[in-house]
C-alpha cells in the first residue's frame, strides 16, 4: 500500500459513495488542521462537450476516459486552495463549479468500469505517475494529445514540462494554470502539481438539494 492509500485510509477510513466531511467548508476557511489555506482563481474551463477529464497529462492522456457523470456544456470557474506550512506549499483541493447552488453531500466520481458494490475498500481515483495533472474537457482532451503529439515528432528529446509549461505555471506561483492550446483557441485545459506527487486521487461531485451537479472537487490528500 502506497502512501497515498495509507494517508486515505488513516484520515477517510474507507471509501463510501459520499465523503463523509464538506468540501464547500474547506474554501471558506482560512486555515484547517493548523494548515494555512489561500484559494488561487485559475480562470473559467471551456466544456464544450460536457464529458469531464482527469488525468496525467504527460503519460496517460492518450487513453483517459471521462467520469460518467456528464454536466451541461458551458464555461465554469476554476479555483485551486493551496495549503501552505512552514514555508512549503502544495495543491490542496481543486473545485470547479457548475452552478450557483451549495453542495449538501459529494458522491465519488467513477470512472467507466469502476464500482463500489462488493469493494468498500477500493481506491478509486484518476491515476498520476508524473506528479501532475490536467482537467479538461473530452474534445480538449483530443487536441492537447495532439498538440503534444506533434511536439515529440519535432523534439523528440525535448523537455515539454520547460517548454511547453514552464511559462505558464510561473503566473500562478508555480503550482497551477490555465493552459491554452496554440493549435485551438477556444480549447484549454487546467494543469496542476497534484499534492504530494504521484499517485491516485479521488474526486468527488458535489450535489445540490435537488440532486443536481454543481461542482466538482479533486482531493490531492493533503489536508
Amino acid at each position: 500500500m502506497n502512501f497515498f492509500k495509507q494517508l486515505w485510509k488513516r484520515y477517510k477510513t474507507r471509501y463510501v459513495r459520499y465523503a463523509p466531511l464538506d468540501y464547500g467548508l474547506f474554501f471558506e476557511q482560512p486555515v484547517v488542521h493548523g494548515i494555512g489555506l489561500e484559494s488561487c482563481y485559475l480562470g473559467k474551463l471551456a466544456m464544450p462537450g460536457g464529458f469531464v477529464v482527469a488525468c496525467d497529462p504527460l503519460l496517460g492522456l492518450h487513453n483517459a476516459q471521462p467520469y460518467t457523470r456528464r454536466v451541461p456544456p458551458g464555461q465554469y470557474p476554476v479555483t485551486m486552495l493551496v495549503a501552505g506550512n512552514n514555508g512549503s506549499k502544495r495543491n490542496a483541493l481543486l473545485k470547479m463549479n457548475f452552478s450557483e447552488e451549495r453542495p449538501l453531500q459529494w458522491e465519488l466520481a467513477l470512472l467507466p468500469g469502476q464500482t463500489l458494490s462488493g469493494s468498500e475498500h477500493a481506491w478509486h481515483g484518476f491515476t498520476t505517475d508524473a506528479g501532475i495533472g490536467c482537467l479538461c474537457d473530452g474534445q480538449a482532451q483530443k487536441h492537447f494529445f495532439r498538440y503534444l503529439e506533434r511536439f515529440f515528432k519535432e523534439q523528440p528529446e525535448g523537455d515539454v514540462y520547460t517548454s511547453l509549461f514552464a511559462e505558464a505555471f510561473s503566473s500562478n506561483g508555480g503550482l497551477a494554470t490555465a493552459f491554452h492550446l496554440p493549435s485551438s483557441p477556444s480549447s484549454n485545459v487546467i494543469l496542476f502539481h497534484t499534492g504530494y506527487g504521484d499517485g491516485i486521487y479521488p474526486a468527488y461531485w458535489g450535489l445540490a438539494e435537488n440532486g443536481n451537479v454543481c461542482s466538482l472537487v479533486i482531493d490531492f490528500l493533503v489536508l
